[in-house]
């Protein structure tokens, strides 16, 4: 499997053929912004500025957030985003947005053009997705491991 390695480390993340992604302005409302993830079945919406971004509210903070609690969803999305995302550009390596993923825990990485735009969002479900798009051999006959532990609960 050097092969995969050696694809994450000399790739651009344009290669994965991100698609538009989904946003809402900072002034929009968390009904506004459910409305955006339901209607485009993506996991998360992007929070923008003027195209920028700056945070995003993916389904890990609806269901941390939202689901169950007394929430008006006239508030505003930012007071249920989390503002504090790293960004990477379509220019930088798929290995940099792995190695983001497993420091800091996020799922899904806003990625901006030369001017700052975001032009998609990285999710580690495309990540996966490629995987056994570009190896459907060796990623469905990977035997189980017992011993593997998941760092957090799988879910959102």
């Amino acid at each position: 499997m050097h092969y995969v390695e050696d694809i994450f480390q000399t790739d651009p993340i344009s290669s994965l053929g991100l698609e538009k992604p989904v946003t809402v302005g900072r002034s929009a409302s968390v009904g506004t912004a459910l409305s955006a993830v339901q209607s485009r079945g993506k996991g998360y919406v992007l929070v923008v500025d003027a195209g920028s971004p700056l945070g995003i509210m993916s389904e890990r903070e609806v269901l941390m957030r939202i689901v169950a609690r007394d929430v008006s969803y006239r508030d505003n999305v930012e007071q249920y985003s989390d503002m504090s995302v790293p960004t990477l550009t379509e220019r930088d390596r798929i290995a940099e947005a792995i190695r983001i993923m497993l420091e800091t825990g996020a799922q899904n990485i806003p990625i901006v053009d030369g001017a700052g735009y975001a032009a998609a969002v990285l999710r580690a479900v495309d990540i996966m997705q490629f995987l056994a798009e570009a190896f459907p051999a060796q990623v469905l006959n990977l035997p189980p491991r017992p011993d593997q532990q998941m760092v957090k609960p799988e879910g959102a």
